[in-house]
């Protein structure tokens, strides 16, 4: 399990494990990593993580954050990476090697096409079996972009289908239903998505969570929030 190294004034104060998913760092009592300074905003930034890669995004601080002397607003963590908020430094000590994701800087515009107010901040609702009974709960899907000038960014999927392709031209799409979210690629396309690094059958499959999603040079990941 990645973590940060928390250090106040120079002096380690803290290690911090890192989960999956979002955790909040600012002022506010009851976020996941509390600082109490005055320096720090109630809601300072958020660290995303999925499976070995953390991203983290500042949320609009009055302060900013920075990564290695520099101020962002979104930047992938690697290891050993300082991230200065107020008078605190986090230290990010990945789980494992390198993790180094390749970039294109144009395969996130090219590849998801969402339609008429894209990004929105609703998920999609898909409807799954529960402990063994009829009971159903349920479950949020979403894709996570892991290479390109848009790596780290999150796309929630609220409509019931979701294109995937080069812009006018689709590849696959993403399909909301009562079992979760299907994979299906489009009858004609040369561009066709691979699923966990093997071509997609015509009738579709069906996605599980961290399942990686390839299409038009760009690298995606499917879970369930």
């Amino acid at each position: 399990m990645s973590k940060f190294i928390l250090k106040f004034n120079n002096e380690v104060v803290d290690h911090i494990d890192i989960a999956q998913g979002d955790m909040k760092i600012g002022r506010r009592p009851g976020l996941e990593i509390h600082l109490d300074n005055l320096a720090v905003s109630g809601e300072h930034a958020n660290v995303f993580t999925i499976g070995e890669d953390s991203f983290i995004e500042d949320l609009g601080s009055t302060n900013g954050t920075l990564i290695n002397n520099k101020k962002i607003t979104k930047h992938h963590l690697k290891n050993g990476d300082s991230v200065v908020i107020g008078k605190h430094e986090l230290v990010y000590v990945a789980d494992s090697g390198d993790g180094e994701l390749p970039a294109s800087e144009n395969d996130f515009a090219k590849t998801v096409i969402i339609g008429p107010g894209s990004m929105p901040s609703p998920a999609a609702e898909a409807v799954t079996s529960a402990k063994g009974s009829q009971e159903q709960e349920t479950r949020k899907g979403a894709i996570f972009v892991l290479s390109g000038a848009n790596s780290g960014k999150r796309i929630d999927l609220i409509k019931q289908v979701t294109s995937l392709g080069r812009t006018g031209k689709k590849a696959g799409t993403i399909t909301a239903g009562s079992e979760g979210y299907t994979l299906a690629p489009v009858s004609g396309s040369d561009e066709n998505p691979t699923l966990n690094g093997r071509q997609v059958p015509a009738s579709g499959a069906l996605l599980k969570n961290g399942d990686i999603i390839e299409v038009a040079g760009t690298r995606l990941q499917f879970y369930y929030k």
